[in-house]
């Protein structure tokens, strides 16, 4: 005879449907070791996310104009122009006579100060005095000029920004993460509810208490990206590339080729480990592993200690999921219905 039972303590899940061999941990953690229910979870990442879309809206820049890409790569051929052309008089005053690779000097004293002086009002349309955008482009720039402008545009500027974000938000992340655990009273009133998800699971990604999910999601971060210098749709941009990686971070799986790994070698297996109970001391960065790697918080998923713990604790969850399901069969009638589940013999 074949036994299959449902059990009010250990409801049975579904089988992985999303490779399982990529799977993390067994259905037997799942059930024996995380705390929250996932009706709670999406409670609570539903109230976060409505949260976060009001603190984002109320704390964005609404006076924020942007400026045509045209006149942006313009104005940064003449910053190019202008420092070329005092390189060049260096270079000159020191006897090397190096040519500058802008090309000409002729109308450049006329046209520097219009591009780069000229009011954000005038671009606007609310000036009545002041060049026009097309008097701006009087000055003709050479191939060389326009490469390195639009490069810088858009390659360059931008590049150096998002890393500046994400040295700001890591810092500012890895100090506050590394807080609430240090502080046993931020531990236990506040970031302790995120860590009733031994087990992590996508949306448990955002499973956080509201008194840490304002002040560091929704306040801490949105400055960091201010103070590199990220506009609105920069910073929508790199928040919707954090929420991938945060994700990602949580779903579960260790997917080849997941592009998180570039910046955080082993994503998912680094911050899997700071969710055991063995491993909360370790691994509190969010996008890369620097701080730890300086702090001497980062401990290897694929290290042998570490290796032997994830062994120990699936072994434990079999072996408390066996015993449950063994009292439970041994202990109820067949066909007799327990709160909301019932036992079946067949």
């Amino acid at each position: 005879m074949l036994d299959q039972s449902v059990t009010q303590s250990f409801p049975p899940l579904p089988p992985p449907v999303l490779g399982p061999r990529y799977k993390l941990h067994i259905s037997a953690e799942d059930l024996t070791k995380n705390r929250a229910s996932r009706k709670d979870v999406i409670k609570f990442a539903l109230i976060q996310q409505a949260a976060q879309c009001t603190l984002g809206y109320l704390m964005a820049d609404d006076t924020e104009l942007f400026l045509s890409p045209e006149y942006a790569v313009a104005v940064w051929a003449q910053r190019l122009r202008y420092s070329g052309l005092l390189i060049s008089r260096r270079m000159v005053f020191a006897g090397l006579g190096l040519p500058s690779f802008a090309g000409g000097t002729k109308g450049f004293e006329r046209a520097a100060p219009a591009a780069l002086l000229q009011r954000v009002s005038s671009l606007a349309g609310n000036a009545t005095e002041g060049p026009s955008l097309s008097e701006i482009y009087v000055v003709p720039y050479t191939a060389m000029e326009l490469l390195l402008a639009k490069s810088v545009y858009w390659i360059i500027g931008p590049l150096f920004q998002y890393i500046a974000a994400m040295v700001l938000a890591d810092t500012f992340q890895y100090f506050t993460h590394r807080a609430f655990h240090v502080n046993k009273w931020l531990y236990k009133h506040i970031h302790s509810m995120h860590h009733d998800i031994y087990v992590p699971f996508a949306y448990g990604a955002f499973y956080n208490h509201p008194l840490e999910t304002i002040p560091i999601d929704g306040i801490g971060f949105p400055y960091c990206l201010y103070l590199a210098g990220l506009d609105n749709r920069q910073a929508a941009f790199f928040g919707a590339i954090w929420t991938f990686k945060t994700v990602v971070d949580h779903c579960g799986y260790d997917f080849p080729y997941n592009p998180c790994n570039i910046v955080c070698p082993n994503s998912v297996l680094f911050h899997d480990l700071h969710h055991q109970t063995w491993g909360m001391k370790y691994n509190f960065s969010v996008y890369g592993a620097f701080w730890d790697w300086i702090m001497g918080t980062r401990w290897s998923p694929h290290n042998s200690k570490a290796q032997e713990k994830y062994r120990k604790g699936k072994a434990t969850a079999e072996a408390a999921a066996a015993r449950a399901r063994s009292r439970d069969q041994t202990s109820k009638p067949a066909g007799e219905i327990v709160g909301k589940s019932i036992v079946v013999r067949m």
